[in-house]
């Protein structure tokens, strides 16, 4: 059964977020335009929901479209929450 969830979109102030739970320790990849300027608050926050779902072990991937901090954060708990059932469920 996979562990990925996906959660996201890549329109316009959006993000994309896929979260592979099969993953040894916590690994975040950021791909925006805007990572030079905002990179370190979009992984924050990326890890401060891993933290409030203690997900301990996950890859996520971040294709980031110019998404506010609170957006990055609830795509991220969706697409743990995708994850752990299964990842049946896809944005």
């Amino acid at each position: 059964m996979s562990r990925t969830g996906i959660c996201g979109n890549e329109r316009d102030s959006d993000v994309l977020v896929t979260v592979d739970l099969d993953h040894q320790g916590v690994h975040v990849v950021l791909e925006s335009k805007l990572k030079k300027m905002f990179g370190a608050s979009m992984e924050k926050a990326v890890r401060e929901a891993l933290t409030e779902l203690a997900v301990e072990n996950a890859a996520v991937t971040v294709k980031d479209f110019g998404a506010l901090d609170f957006a990055i954060r609830a795509r991220v708990k969706t697409a743990v929450k995708r994850a752990r059932r299964g990842g049946e469920d896809k944005c």
